[in-house]
Formats: C-alpha cells, structure tokens, sequence
C-alpha cells in the first residue's frame, strides 16, 4: 500500500494514545526490576567497577582513570577506556558516596520509561488495533528483559540509549521539515552527548559532518554545517586531553583492547585454532609491552591484527556478519544470569560457546541449561526473531524516507560498529528503535476517506518524501 502526503499528514497528539493498560505493564516490570535490585544489590555488571572508579578518582583527584591511582606504575590506557559521560553521571547523583546507587537507578528507570514511551507513541500514531497491541506489541515485541536489566545497572547502556533515542527523533523531524533547524542543533547535541558515553559513537562524529555538509549544500546556509561540526570538535577535545595524559592521540584506548582481545582472537579461533588464537594475543601483548611509548605499544597492537585480519578476510567479514546478527537475535543469558544471581553466572555462556565451536556447540549448550531458563531464553529469541523480521519489513515498507532513513540508519550503524562482539548488552540502546520499527511495520487497517488522517503521523512529515 502506497503513501501519499495525505496518507501521512500530520494528526492532534490527543488522537494517537498509548492504552493505560501498555502504561500499566510497563511501569509494573520497571517497578519489579527496581524492586529485585533493590532488595538483592546486583546492580555491579563486569563494566561498573570501571564506571564507578573512574567517578571516584576524578571526583576526589581530578583525574579520570579507570583503576585505583595508588597502583603503580599507572596504565596508560585507564585514562582512556571509559570516557567521561557516565562517571560524571554517578558524580552527580552521588553514586561514588553512597552503598546503594538508588538515584542513579531512579533516573535510568524513568529515562527508559521515557524512551520505551516515545516508541510507543510513534506506534500509537498508527492508530493499531487493540489486537495489534495485544499481540504484535504486548507480547511479540514487549519482551525484552535487557531493558528492564539495564535500567537497574551501574552501565551507561540506558543513558546512551535516551541520546540515540533523541538523536534518531531531531533527525526525523528535521527530515520531515528541513526548515526546523533547532532539531538539527538538538541531534548535533545529542551526537556529541553519545560519544561521550560510549565510543562506538566516536566514528558517528564523522557521519554527522558529511550529513552537515550535505544539509548546509541542499540548503545554501554555513550554519548548517557549523552545526554539523560540533560532535567532530568534542572528539577532537577528548582526543587531545588523553594526547596530553598518554602522549597517543586517539579516542578510546579499548578501540585495541576490542581489535586484539575479540576480532583477531576470534578470527584465529576460527581458523587457527583455540591454542593458536591465545599464544598470538598473549606474544602480541608481551612484544607490544616492550615498545618504548603508550603511542608505539597501540600502534605495534593494531598493526598485528589488522596484519591477521587482512590474513583471513573472509572468515572475518563471516564473523562480522554472524556479530551483527547475533546482535538481534542474542536472549541475552549473561544479562539474566548476573542479574538474578543463577548459579550459571561464572561459565561460559552462548556467545562464548560460539567464540570457539560455532551454532552446533550453542544448540548443545541450550540442551544442558535448567527447564525454566531455558523456557526464558526460548521465548526471548523467538520474539527477538519476530522483531527483526518486522525490521526488515519496516525497511521495505511504504513509509516516506523521513521515517525509516534515521532509524535504521542508526540500527545498522550500532550493528555494524559493534561488529564480531555483537551480543544482547549492546541492543540496549536501540531496542526503542527496534520496537518502533516493528510496531510501524504491522500491517495497517484503512479508515475514513482517502486524504484522511487516519494513519497518524508526526507533525511536518508530511513535507517529507512525497514519493
């Protein structure tokens, strides 16, 4: 069914409503994560020791470094690992100062409230039916445990989350009406905030100055691409504070951690063997703690492994494609297992069963786990799998450029950058992108005249791909 611009002409707010009851659930599952972690003080994933001694020591010594300052010789690249976003975060709310992070939790339950609620509205504005919420949302798209996991958790994948969620609704809008040139300003914002959470988000500094300098073209005005700049001149910022600390211009130091420790390791797992991969990594680390400088030990370490991956690119490209599905697909048994304390929490789980024997050994492994675990992870994958090929149908879909461009250019980037590595932690943050993508994507019933509103739309989108 095709779209015109009437089809997709903008409609009240008041008349594209969330039922109270899709409210209701939302606010009791957040509730009982919230509840359980409070009761049961689990909230401290592998990452979060990082996050909160890098708040502690750059509150108490002005320094972010993610291990403790009194022990010597200091590491080069704790001063980089994590950028700055989210300790500043538990700084202020306190969370380096208190045993129980309650605020912290607090905030990020009501920021995923609020970016699940946004997906939600932008189904609503499809006008579903009550079976369609019943069925295709409640229970086929609803069921995501890492959201409600996540939100309770000393990890930045909630707030990271609430900026791809904005940043994704400035590019739609701005899409849609190219002359609100304040939502431009707010994604720019909004892209620069992201890598400073996370650096998967660094490169996207990049693509946001070729989109700036495109948008500033098509519109004949240099403030559009002023604006564009502004993610490229953070990293820039950041990059030179960790010159200044290391004496190596770069980002992030785990960009080599990443490289070494997971592709090239899992490269040569697949193709070399187990033994293999682990005496490359651990020769490589010992010859690059020999190199004179932090800059010329990064340097040997990615020059190694691009060496090994340029070896073996198409079992490469292989596992890069296999990450990036696994990264929709994956339950997420680590998420559940840490976060409910199950005794499985200390083995190895799927993805690291397919690290070193692929799909046959994961099959074997999901036959040795409890009944009632099990029967959870069954239930996540196959709602995971109804979520992506709703995204697929998403993409194919009639729906003007304006709404489909933003969001799964986004989608694909987070897969794409997350790469071999791709498991269910690193959904979290577009997991609204995806729920919005699958419930715009239902198959829709026509009412009223043609040129009417019945198909709900968000303000100025009907100024965008007439097409």
């Amino acid at each position: 069914m095709k779209y015109s611009a009437a089809d997709v002409a903008c409609s009240p707010l008041s008349s594209a409503r969330v039922p109270v009851w899709m409210w209701g659930i939302l606010l009791l599952l957040h509730g009982l994560f919230f509840g359980w972690q409070l009761g049961h003080q689990s909230y401290g994933f592998p990452d979060s020791g990082r996050y909160l001694m890098a708040a502690h020591n750059l509150r108490t010594a002005g320094v972010l470094y993610a291990e403790p300052l009194t022990g010597l010789p200091l590491s080069a690249q704790e001063y980089s690992i994590r950028p700055p976003g989210y300790p500043v975060l538990l700084i202020l709310l306190g969370a380096t100062t208190t045993a129980i992070p309650v605020a912290v939790l607090l905030l990020q339950n009501l920021l995923s409230l609020l970016n699940v609620g946004l997906a939600l509205q932008w189904i609503a504005r499809r006008r579903p039916t009550l079976r369609q919420w019943q069925w295709g949302v409640l229970l086929g798209l609803a069921i995501v445990p890492g959201q409600f996991i996540y939100a309770n958790a000393l990890m930045s994948e909630i707030l990271l989350q609430s900026c791809i969620v904005g940043l994704w609704l400035s590019l739609t809008a701005f899409f849609a009406n190219p002359q609100r040139h304040w939502v431009w300003v707010l994604g720019a914002i909004l892209a620069a905030l992201a890598l400073l959470i996370k650096p998967v988000f660094f490169p996207f500094a990049g693509l946001f100055l070729a989109l700036g300098g495109w948008v500033g073209w098509k519109q004949r005005r240099l403030r559009l691409f002023l604006i564009g700049c502004i993610p490229v001149v953070v990293a820039l910022g950041w990059q030179a504070r960790n010159a200044k600390q290391t004496g190596y211009f770069h980002f992030s130091s785990i960009a080599e951690i990443n490289l070494l420790r997971y592709n090239v390791r899992a490269v040569l797992q697949k193709t070399e063997g187990y033994e293999a991969a682990e005496q490359f990594v651990a020769t490589t680390v010992a010859a690059a703690e020999s190199q004179p400088t932090f800059a010329a030990q990064q340097h040997y370490i990615r020059k190694q492994s691009q060496a090994v991956l340029l070896r073996h690119p198409v079992a490469y490209a292989a596992l890069h494609g296999q990450g990036m599905l696994n990264l929709l697909l994956d339950p997420g048994r680590f998420d559940l297992v840490h976060f409910f304390g199950l005794p499985e929490r200390n083995t190895a789980g799927l993805l690291g069963q397919f690290a070193q024997h692929g799909y046959a050994a994961m099959v074997a492994y999901v036959q040795r786990l409890p009944l009632g675990l099990l029967a959870i992870l069954l239930l996540v994958i196959a709602t995971n799998v109804v979520r992506l090929l709703l995204l697929l149908r998403f993409a194919a879909c009639p729906l003007p450029w304006a709404w489909r461009l933003p969001l799964l250019g986004l989608v694909l980037y987070v897969a794409l950058l997350t790469g071999p590595l791709g498991a269910a932690r690193f959904a979290v943050p577009i997991l609204p992108l995806l729920l919005a993508a699958a419930g715009l994507s239902l198959p829709q019933r026509r009412t009223g005249a043609p040129g009417s509103s019945s198909e709900g739309a968000l303000p100025g989108l009907s100024q965008a791909n007439k097409g």
